[in-house]
């Protein structure tokens, strides 16, 4: 039984090139072609049926993000693999967040290609080795050196004054004087270079702290 697949991509050349490489695939039906997604969503709402939806991500009018959100939201059971130039770790993590199930990079092979229609439309997800080496590479915090100079206590307190609790609260939950708390929160200051509680509740909503 074959998978109908449906691609959207703003260049018609790589529209053509991609549809070319699908219908290489036995088993793949392309039931329409896009050039942005709101062509694609347009076509979906006009009767295609597509199982797996092809997305370029940079693209007029809506991009690929853009219409993976929404064929999440109104076309369920539709799978979406996203298509880009761009070695992004934020692009991919915001793909899954919106629902892709598959990403591949525009230079993936025949064989991804394949493999990524196959699983995607099984229920499966389907990440390339190139996106996967995207995904694990560490990402850069400029703020880590500065973490690394507090003390797990300090670190403690600047997640509690940062949600938000007095030094007497905080000196209740960790046993400690209201006193010893101000000490400890003027030396976070100091190490971390900000000002006052509203600049220790950015850096920790900027560092995940919270």
């Amino acid at each position: 039984m074959s998978i109908p697949v449906l691609l959207a991509d703003d260049h018609q050349l790589v529209r053509k090139g991609f549809r070319a490489l699908l219908e290489e695939l036995e088993f793949v039906e392309v039931v329409g072609e896009a050039a942005n997604g709101k062509e694609a969503i347009q076509l979906m709402r006009n009767g295609a049926k597509p199982q797996v939806v092809l997305l370029d991500y940079e693209m007029p009018v809506m991009n690929g993000l853009e219409a993976a959100a929404e064929i999440r939201k109104d076309f369920f059971g539709v799978k979406v693999i996203m298509l880009t130039m761009l070695q992004s770790r934020e692009l991919i993590e915001q793909a899954i967040a919106n629902g892709v199930s598959g990403f591949l990079f525009k230079n993936t092979s025949l064989d991804d290609l394949s493999t990524a229609i196959q699983k995607v439309a099984a229920g499966d997800s389907f990440f390339s080795t190139e996106v996967a080496l995207t995904l694990a590479k560490p990402v850069h915090n400029p703020d880590a050196p500065l973490l690394a100079q507090l003390s797990d206590r300090e670190l403690e307190i600047l997640k509690l004054v940062a949600q938000g609790f007095s030094s007497s609260e905080i000196g209740q939950q960790l046993f400690i004087s209201p006193r010893t708390v101000d000490t400890h929160r003027n030396n976070i200051l100091q190490k971390l270079d900000v000002h006052g509680i509203p600049g220790l509740v950015q850096f920790a909503v900027r560092n995940k702290l919270i």
